[in-house]
């Protein structure tokens, strides 16, 4: 099942650390008197592909990441799909002298054509973010940039986690019950793919306990933990 990363990795994922220092991202890791060791958009997408599907992609320069992946036999297109690499150009490709391409790695499918990407960038205020961007063409990156297309990600990734409130019901009621139940939110027994009250005070007592924003609506932050602890 694919977890959406909406939160900065742990310093100690050594999908963002170097092979220089005992990682496994073979990416530049930061620019000069960065902090962060990831503050740059192309290690941090190498690292968050490999995350999601275990394959390096063998690059270092965001402009040519198409060019090699699909030497590397991946499907680029213009359709976003979950765990995909959007990349864009910047003037003419593969010169470097006219400003370098940015590469984010796709979250969340929304409903409304709109996509939630991570990404990082070489010498940001800050290592990590989110973004929503938007279907206008050029995927809500400003026109110094040309969209070049989605890498995706070597075979089919289960959905991402719905958001799930009260009334809901189905399966994946059922899921979020079930990882509630093995926690020790939720009685087994009650286990039913109706998210009632028994099911908004579990989600509620466990978001309270993790230090997350306590709504009742178990959305990708909530799942995100949950899959966490439910993993080990």
């Amino acid at each position: 099942m694919f977890t959406p990363r909406i939160e900065i990795p742990d310093k100690n994922n050594r999908y963002y650390i170097p092979t220089s220092s005992g990682g496994l991202n073979p990416g530049i890791a930061k620019p000069a008197g960065s902090p962060f060791q990831f503050q740059n958009c192309v290690f941090y997408s190498l690292g968050r592909f490999a995350e999601v599907t275990g394959v390096w992609l063998k690059s270092t320069n965001a402009e040519n990441f198409v060019e090699v992946a699909k030497g590397m036999g991946l499907t680029v297109s213009d359709k976003p799909v979950l765990g995909a690499i959007a990349v864009w150009g910047k003037g003419v490709i593969g010169n470097g002298n006219d400003g370098a391409g940015h590469v984010a790695n796709v979250e969340i499918i929304n409903s409304t054509g709109t996509i939630v990407t991570s990404e990082s960038g070489w010498g940001a205020s800050k290592p990590f973010w989110t973004q929503t961007r938007k279907n206008d063409g050029n995927w809500g990156q400003n026109s110094s940039y040309k969209f070049l297309g989605f890498i995706h990600p070597p075979s089919s990734i289960s959905p991402a986690h719905p958001v799930l409130k009260e009334g809901c019901k189905g399966d994946s009621v059922i899921d979020l019950q079930t990882k509630l139940a093995n926690l020790g939110y939720y009685y087994k027994g009650s286990i039913d793919g109706d998210f009632g009250l028994k099911t908004l005070g579990a989600v509620l007592a466990f978001q309270f306990k993790m230090g997350l924003e306590v709504d009742g609506t178990c959305g990708p932050k909530t799942w995100t933990k949950l899959d966490a602890i439910c993993s080990k």
